[in-house]
């Protein structure tokens, strides 16, 4: 189990083909590093794209590719552009850093400060910083209300300036920043938009004018020209070709493309305390807030410890590519890895890899403590984690206590004694916390030699449990939109959906033929005709149905 920031499911409801010559490349007369290895594993199960990976170590960048991402037998794999989505916040995190470091700007800075006079903001928007921007810390909420995309498949095209100052002058705090940490497009959109405001440029002449002609970054670009074109990496989402994604007012959230070389260049930029941006990363990479679990965050950098080292990191997703990129400065030592389609989130292949399970650390056959069925009720419940985290603990019908963390399936747990319960599936274990009462008021995960604890926020939901067979007849594509597709698959007895250009979700059966999210307020309810065949899928959300019907198989 892992802690993942979820993303809307669709942008305005709620809210990637080329064959080329197949890669399998790691460095030529190099030992093949255990991160190397996992990806060449993920790109065997990729339908479409692929994966282009650097690594620095020992003052020396290697790369390696798998799969197909790109159409062209002649190209370098580091010299593949690809959209690196939400990495650019690392950018404009340093573009506000530099700000301070040149004296432009403040971090304390109230954004009224920098709006148009005209607009008059509620007093608690205006006085939200730029730090506050950087930080995920204003209370922003992650998407805008006002973002209703003329083309879902590619959703900030046409959120323009005029519509984002139009949402700021109505919206209102629900209490004054700085708030906990909660992940905001919007809040790191505006900063860019801000900072662009500033120095009198657009935001692609910001990142150029103060980062990437300084540093060489001939390829880290939101607009490409002919011959970087050619180098454009086709996105996916799963097998479907998908389009790239504008960000129009809101580029500073992830609008930027890049090259593994480039951004190589860029991480081994920000160790070098002789980089024009050492000053400015010295600022960025301070921690902020506490941001989920053992995580921080400072100005637009993830940061969490790695075996007693500090490690600066983010991960990036459009419709049709995801990415991550991290920094060990003390080490120095970096990865970058870029994927041309939506699935799987190449931050969880490198955290994998630099937490391979311990050898013998298998509970597969490990003894459970007898437990009385009734005792078990006392465990049920959610508990937040943070704002976008939670665990859900439920009984199954066969009286087996099940915990689930937000967009993961439910994993059996058992009784390992004193309120403790151990997966097998995984090397987790769950320490549930009771008040002088007796009653249960929290739980904490222990794994990989990490703790994550949980405070007890509510009862548990109504879930059910269906077979494989059970679910096999909502297994299909169903349409929502032209371009738009569920994709409805079952692992065993957790069905999925996946809608094009997002991450496949696990859905939860919580009447019959209605499945919830528990990443976003959304559901699937199936809709069978006269002999109970699955006909069509309504999605419900934002308090919408919307009939998706089922595609010919």
């Amino acid at each position: 189990m892992k802690l993942i920031v979820m993303k809307k499911l669709l942008p305005s409801l709620a809210l990637a083909l080329g064959l080329g010559l197949l890669l399998l490349t790691p460095p030529l007369g190099a030992d093949v590093s255990p991160l190397t290895q996992a990806v060449m594993q993920a790109a065997r199960e990729l339908p479409a794209g692929g994966f282009v990976l650097a690594e620095l170590a020992d003052g020396k960048t290697t790369y390696a590719a798998a799969g197909r991402p790109s159409t062209r037998q002649d190209l370098p794999p580091e010299a593949v552009i690809f959209e690196i989505g939400s990495i650019t916040k690392v950018f404009t995190g340093l573009l506000l850093a530099q700000a301070v470091v040149e004296g432009k700007a403040a971090l304390d800075d109230p954004i009224g400060k920098y709006l148009p006079a005209e607009l008059a903001p509620d007093p608690s928007v205006a006085a939200i910083t730029l730090g506050q921007l950087a930080s995920h810390t204003s209370g922003l909420p992650r998407l805008p209300d006002n973002l209703n995309p003329a083309n879902p498949a590619d959703p900030y095209a046409d959120y323009d300036a005029g519509r984002l100052l139009d949402f700021l002058g109505r919206y209102r705090l629900v209490k004054s920043a700085p708030q906990p940490a909660a992940y905001s497009n919007l809040g790191t959109g505006l900063l860019g938009h801000l900072l662009a405001g500033i120095y009198g440029m657009t935001y692609a002449e910001l990142v150029a004018a103060k980062i990437t002609k300084p540093l060489g970054l001939d390829d880290t670009v939101i607009a490409l020209n002919t011959e970087q074109e050619s180098r454009f990496a086709p996105p996916h989402s799963g097998s479907t070709a998908v389009l790239p994604w504008d960000l129009n007012a809101l580029a500073g959230a992830g609008a930027l493309r890049s090259t593994a070389a480039d951004l190589a260049l860029f991480v081994e930029a920000l160790m070098d305390p002789e980089s024009p941006l050492a000053e400015a990363f010295a600022l960025a990479r301070q921690p902020v807030a506490p941001f989920g679990g053992k995580r921080q965050i400072g100005l637009g950098f993830m940061i969490v410890s790695r075996d007693g080292q500090d490690v600066y990191y983010h991960g990036g997703g459009t419709g049709g590519f995801r990415s991550v990129l991290e920094l060990i400065p003390a080490t120095g030592k970096a990865t970058v890895l870029l994927l041309n389609n939506d699935a799987p989130e190449p931050a969880a292949i490198v955290a994998a890899a630099n937490r391979p399970q311990p050898a013998g650390s298998s509970a597969a056959g490990r003894e459970e403590t007898a437990i009385a069925p009734e005792q078990l009720h006392a465990f049920t419940g959610v508990f937040a984690i943070d704002a976008q985290g939670r665990f859900t603990a439920v009984v199954d019908a066969d009286g087996r206590l099940r915990i689930r963390l937000t967009g993961q399936p439910f994993l059996p747990v058992f009784y390992a004694g004193q309120d403790r319960f151990f997966a097998r599936a995984v090397a987790a274990e769950f320490q549930f916390s009771r008040d002088e009462a007796g009653a249960i008021t929290g739980l904490t995960l222990h794994q990989n030699g990490n703790e994550v604890p949980a405070t007890r926020s509510g009862e548990a939901p109504a879930i059910r449990f269906p077979t494989a067979e059970e679910l096999a007849p909502c297994v299909g594509r169903y349409e929502l939109a032209p371009g738009l597709i569920f994709d409805v698959t079952a692992r065993g007895a957790q069905l999925l959906a996946k809608l094009t250009g997002q991450p496949t979700f696990p859905v939860f059966n919580t009447a019959p033929d209605r499945f919830a999210y528990d990443v976003v307020e959304a559901a699937l309810t199936f809709e069978r005709d006269a002999e109970g065949k699955v006909t069509a899928v309504t999605l419900h959300q934002g308090g919408r149905d919307t009939r998706a019907p089922r595609l010919d198989d």
